[in-house]
Order: C-alpha cells, then sequence, then structure tokens
C-alpha cells in the first residue's frame, strides 16, 4: 500500500511564490515511484489521507478567482490521472464553500471517504452522497503458494471534529461532526460484517502521548489501538512516521513501524514522501491475519516528474502563472516574514490593517460600532517544519498576486470577536507560549518552542505590552494552562493607559482563530460578532490597488522586556543577509546556517 498525506496543493516542483521552477517535491515526483511500484506490483494500493485541495497558488487559486470553463481543479485532475484507489478528507477541505467543495469533489474518480463528517438536512444538495464512510476494495493476489486469492479490502476515513469550529462560518449547521474514534470503531465493526478480509484506515489524525478523550483532535493512537483493524495512514500534524519526530509514548514506537501494535505509516506533508506499507498476510481458522509488515517512507525530492502528470496538469499551470503575475499595486518598501515571531514584522502589520478596517466598516451602525477596535495577526509562512523556504518575501516595487498568497498563505476569511481587557491579557499569554523561558546571564538560549507553531502566535494592534521572557509559558501549544501563576505579558495598555480588565472590545480575526484555531482561551461562537465570508487575500489585493499605505504606523506594539547578560538563538532564512545591518537591526548576531540550511542568529535580550 502507498499512501500521501497533507499534500496542500503540492502538484508540481515549482515555487509559485518566487515564480522559478524549483527541486521541490510534488505529487508530480510521487507519481514515478507509483508507476514504478505498479510496473513490479499491479495490484498495490494507492490511497490519501486528506488536506489534498488548498495549499499552493496552483490550488487556491481555482477557489479563490474563476478559471476558464475547460480547466478543472488540478488536484483532482492529477488524483484522477493516479488512479487513486481511496481518499480521506481533511479538515483542509472544508476551507472552501460548500457549494465550490462540492463541485470540485463530484469529479473525483475514487471514493471519498469520512466516516465522522456527514452534511446535515440544510447543507447543499450537492454534498449529499459525495462522500461515504467506508469502501471495500476487491484485488487478487498471488499466494507463495502459487495460487490467485481473491482478497476484499476494507478503507474508512476520519477527520478531526474540531472542523465545525475551525471552518465555524462555512459549515456551521451544514456539516455534523462525531467523534473520530467512535466512528473509525464501527467503520471497523461495519467492514468485518461486510465481508472484509484486511481493513485499514485512513485517519486525518496525527499522534498525541495526551490521555485519550472524546472528540480529541490527534486521535492516532486511539484509533490504531481499535480491535480488527489491520494496519492505519496518519497525517494531520505534519509529522513522519516512522521518525523520531513523533511524542514519546510506549505504544509509538518508529522503529517496528507500529502503533498500539498496528502497522502505521504517516507520510511528510506537502509531497515530502511517500508512505509505503508491505503486509504479509496468513491464512488462519479466523481469516486472514498480517504476520509480518514494513513501514517506511520514500523521499520524493530525489525521484523524476511524472511527464503524464506534467500533460495534464500544463493548461492549469500556465493560467496560474498569468493570472499570478499580474501587477496589483505598488510597496514602498521590503515585507518579509524571516522576523516574524519578533517585533515589527511588516506582514503581519498589513494583514491587521485590511482585516482592522474591513471589521470596522461591517460594524457602522451596529450595536458594536462604539466598542474599541483592535486586529490579531501571525506570521503564515514563518519557517519551523516547512523548512528555509517557508517564509514570505515580497520586493519593494510592483506587488502581484503571487505576493499576496505567501503573505495569506492561508485562505481566511475576516471574523470579529468581543473580548473583555482581562480576556486579551489571556490571549496574549497564549500568544507569548511560542517562547521558551530565557534566564538571566545565559548567552544562546532557544528563543522558540518548536512544537508552537508560528502561526498562533497573535501580535494584537491597538494594544501596547511587553513580554517578559524570564516567565515560563502559561500555555503549552495546545492551549493548556500548564503555569496558571505566571504572567509574562506586562505594562499592558491601551491609548497609554493601563488596560481596563472589565472594558470590553472587539478584535477583529481571521475565521481560523474565531472558532477555535489555534486552541486561545475565551473563544465560543457566542462572542462572535461577525463572520464575513470575504477573503483575507481579496481584501490585500484591493487595498494594494487602491494605493493605500499599509506600511504606515511602523513602530511595534510591543517588546521583549530586556534580560540582563542574556541572549537567545532563533533560525530564520538565509535571505535575511540580504536585509541584515549592523545599523537596521543591532540586536541581531549571524551565527551560521544549520545542517538543514537555517541561518541562526543570536538575539540580545540586555536591552
Amino acid at each position: 500500500m502507498l499512501a500521501t498525506s497533507d499534500m496542500h496543493g503540492h502538484l508540481l516542483s515549482y515555487d509559485y511564490f518566487a515564480d522559478r521552477a524549483a527541486g521541490l517535491p510534488s505529487l508530480s515526483r510521487i507519481a514515478s515511484h507509483v508507476e514504478a511500484c505498479r510496473a513490479q506490483d499491479p495490484a498495490c494500493l494507492l490511497v490519501d489521507n486528506g488536506d489534498f485541495l488548498q495549499g499552493t497558488p496552483l490550488a487556491d487559486l481555482f477557489a479563490d478567482l474563476s478559471p476558464p470553463s475547460d480547466l478543472h481543479h488540478p488536484v483532482i485532475e492529477a488524483m484522477n490521472a493516479l488512479r487513486y484507489d481511496a481518499v480521506a478528507l481533511g479538515n483542509h477541505e472544508f476551507n472552501l464553500p460548500l457549494p465550490q467543495l462540492a463541485a470540485h469533489l463530484a469529479r473525483a474518480g475514487f471514493p471519498l471517504l469520512c466516516a465522522n463528517l456527514r452534511p446535515t438536512s440544510v447543507a447543499p444538495e450537492a454534498l449529499n452522497g459525495l462522500w461515504q464512510p467506508h469502501v471495500l476494495v476487491d484485488r487478487r493476489l498471488r499466494a507463495s503458494d502459487g495460487q490467485m486469492v481473491d482478497l476484499r479490502i476494507g478503507l474508512f476515513g476520519t477527520a478531526p471534529p474540531q472542523v465545525l469550529d475551525w471552518d465555524h462560518s462555512r459549515v456551521a449547521g451544514r456539516i455534523a461532526a462525531g467523534d473520530a474514534v467512535a466512528a473509525a470503531r464501527a467503520a471497523v465493526r461495519a467492514l468485518r460484517a461486510d465481508g472484509a478480509d484486511l481493513v485499514i484506515g485512513l485517519a486525518h489524525a496525527g499522534l498525541s502521548a495526551a490521555e485519550t478523550r472524546p472528540g480529541m483532535e490527534n486521535a492516532g493512537r486511539a484509533i490504531a489501538a481499535i480491535e480488527g483493524l489491520d494496519a492505519l495512514v496518519l497525517g494531520h500534524s505534519h509529522l513522519s512516521f516512522p521518525g523520531p519526530d513523533q511524542p514519546p509514548h510506549p505504544q509509538i514506537v518508529p522503529e517496528t513501524g507500529t502503533v498500539a501494535g498496528t502497522p502505521t505509516v504517516q507520510p511528510g506533508p506537502h509531497g515530502a514522501s511517500l508512505g509505503r506499507l508491505d503486509l504479509t498476510l496468513r491464512r488462519e481458522a479466523g481469516g486472514w491475519r498480517v504476520s509480518s509488515h514494513h513501514a517506511r517512507l520514500i523521499a520524493a525530492a530525489a525521484l523524476p516528474e511524472a511527464p503524464e502528470i506534467l500533460r495534464r496538469l500544463k493548461p492549469a499551470h500556465d493560467w496560474v502563472l498569468t493570472e499570478l503575475r499580474k501587477p496589483l499595486g505598488r510597496l514602498a518598501r521590503p515585507v518579509h516574514s524571516y522576523l516574524g515571531l519578533l517585533p515589527g514584522c511588516h506582514s503581519v502589520r498589513m494583514v491587521a490593517r485590511v482585516q482592522r478596517d474591513h471589521v470596522r466598516a461591517r460594524l457602522r451602525g451596529s450595536e458594536w460600532q462604539n466598542l474599541p477596535l483592535l486586529s490579531a495577526s501571525a506570521p503564515q509562512r514563518c519557517g519551523g517544519c516547512g523548512g528555509p523556504g517557508n517564509f514570505t518575501h515580497i520586493p519593494a516595487g510592483p506587488v502581484a498576486l503571487s505576493h499576496i498568497a505567501s503573505l495569506q498563505f492561508f485562505p481566511n476569511d475576516v471574523s470579529a470577536l468581543v473580548l473583555s481587557g482581562a480576556e486579551l491579557a489571556d490571549w496574549l499569554e497564549m500568544s507569548a507560549s511560542v517562547y521558551r523561558t530565557i534566564a538571566p546571564g545565559r548567552q544562546d538560549q532557544p528563543l522558540l518552542d518548536p512544537a508552537f507553531p508560528g502561526y498562533n502566535s497573535d501580535t494584537v494592534f491597538g494594544l501596547s505590552y511587553e513580554i517578559d521572557l524570564t516567565q515560563p509559558p502559561r500555555h503549552a501549544d495546545d492551549g493548556r494552562l500548564i503555569a496558571p501563576h505566571s504572567r509574562r505579558i506586562c505594562n499592558l495598555t491601551w491609548q497609554g493607559a493601563p488596560l481596563e480588565a472589565n472594558r470590553n472590545f472587539i478584535l477583529a480575526v481571521n475565521n481560523y482563530r474565531a472558532g477555535g484555531g489555534g486552541n486561545f482561551p475565551h473563544i465560543d461562537p457566542g462572542r462572535i460578532v461577525l463572520e464575513d465570508a470575504v477573503s483575507l487575500r481579496d481584501l490585500l489585493a484591493a487595498a494594494l490597488r487602491d494605493g493605500r499605505d499599509l506600511l504606515r504606523d511602523a513602530a511595534a506594539p510591543w517588546r521583549f522586556r530586556p534580560v540582563p547578560g542574556a541572549s537567545a538563538v532563533l533560525e530564520t532564512s538565509p535571505d535575511l543577509r540580504c536585509h541584515m545591518t549592523p545599523q537596521a537591526m543591532p540586536e541581531l548576531t549571524e551565527l551560521g546556517l544549520t545542517p538543514d540550511g537555517f541561518l541562526r542568529l543570536r538575539l540580545s535580550l540586555d536591552r
């Protein structure tokens, strides 16, 4: 069995943000290995584990714009060409408006699976029947004695039930979600009852060492332990298995490629690797049993691109490049996210400004118009597991749609919440938990918690505050309160005066954050005062066309509180060197490159 997961539209080895061919991993490279495997064994399975429709301009522009009528969604085109046996839905499929999602999925020539999400009675009619909980696939295999054997393989899919929160503005009332583990257990029973000889799960979930609880996001370990499950494909967390970067737990054993004793594979995201599970089956009195297995990952970067995929996708590729290159406006200075988690990131400011201005206009005349308006934004491409190329860079001068797609990487819409001053302070504590604790008098301490995604660390514009890194982080990356007596946010003010705990504010955010994305405190649907199906990408493009200055008010709203005698180390793109001067960034010192290509920087914290 061959498996992909979290492809996020990475179909071709082309960098659409830089507008150049690149040696990137991609589905076109994976296709070469799939073809080779099928030539050796035509009976092999090919499956995908979700998050396939969104993530690169090649995919996203088919949602953002109106492509020519003879062009169809390139992800579906590529997957049809590769003849996938089954594809599970991930959470990011629901980033699309539901009618548009239905139109794209209707062209799929393969079964779509999800056992714990279903359309409700008020969902668009076109969604009904588009996906199913599970499917049976038949294969004829040659046994070791030379006899041909018919094997019935059952496949099911699950997705995080948090879809209802993360894409609340699109799916509320239209999609119902259940617990992934309960749905997986029911699917295994149903497939066995239908005569499945082998049951394989496609769970769009990662692994967690936390205790299993109903509705948990990363339920992979609990699903792996279900009786009657023979093999499992995981995803969602953008980690790899077998591999060393999963959470430590006695049931997670990379050396044997098993989770809770079940053969498991989790392919790398963005086409970085193809998961392969080889299962040896033995017939016993009760049916077939997996007697041994081999789980491994096949790196895609060195594989050639499959000519058939290149040919199939060329019309879509050419159209997307034409659209991406159209000028929108100009910027007077370069904008980048190389230092997106330090004070003063212009890429964060640009998004926050258009978000705030839109919310102000939409709330005019409402009961909320007189409340103070703030805006929260975070860097969306900020290194991390995406590597040293996962940053935004917009040169000074003409700005094109490709730059907007890099700046606003996720297809978010605009929302707004009502929060008190005390709740805003808690919000900032969650954001500040991305940083590790820094001790005075020590040099070169790691600055960032690698488990905490940079896109979950907001700057709130309209406030002024400091972050005291000598205090421990108040929250874990999953939102748990781990240091209830710790407070990193200090000198928190609004309009020059201390922030009043009981005063209410409107906070402009994206729909992902308003729906609970990032596990921020005090979020619930009752606090949402605006959910607008207006793309932040469209707002940025419109602002640039209108010639608005999105970079004024250049002073950063926050800073690190000085830590005497201390420095920290962070990693960024080597391309920052073009912008580094002692005059512009006196607090930063270059320390060289890491083995995986990041530029290491020393940040002085004693000033």
